[in-house]
């Protein structure tokens, strides 16, 4: 199988939604963890308060395909895309701006490679 495609989603929302936002993300995303094509996700919080997108997530995914079905059928409805192709998400005063990419290049971490430590 070919390397996963990664979906990354910049979150923008008022800075006091943050904490209710990372505590129900779990609750929010557990019906698609199921969906065909999904590999997982890592959610992360911006260490900057003013940051305009405070928290992001990266999720991997087997297609666009797959993505793209998931999002149809979990994702879509209150949140569905305006022109700009942003979504709420069903969050309110939540933004999120998903795309999908593939891996250009990779710069392996120093740290792992044996020859580090030598």
């Amino acid at each position: 199988m070919s390397e996963p495609l990664v979906l990354i989603n910049l979150f923008s929302m008022p800075a006091e939604m943050v904490d209710d936002f990372v505590g129900g993300w779990e609750a929010s995303i557990a019906a698609a963890k199921n969906a065909p094509g999904f590999r997982g996700t890592r959610l992360h919080r911006s260490l900057d308060p003013d940051a305009p997108y405070p928290v992001v997530n990266i999720a991997r995914w087997d297609s666009v395909e797959d993505w793209q079905a998931a999002f149809d059928k979990y994702f879509s409805g209150p949140g569905q895309r305006d022109d700009a192709g942003q979504t709420d998400g069903g969050w309110g005063a939540v933004s999120a701006h998903p795309a999908l990419y593939s891996v250009a290049h990779v710069t392996p971490d120093p740290m792992a490679s044996p020859d580090a430590h030598s």
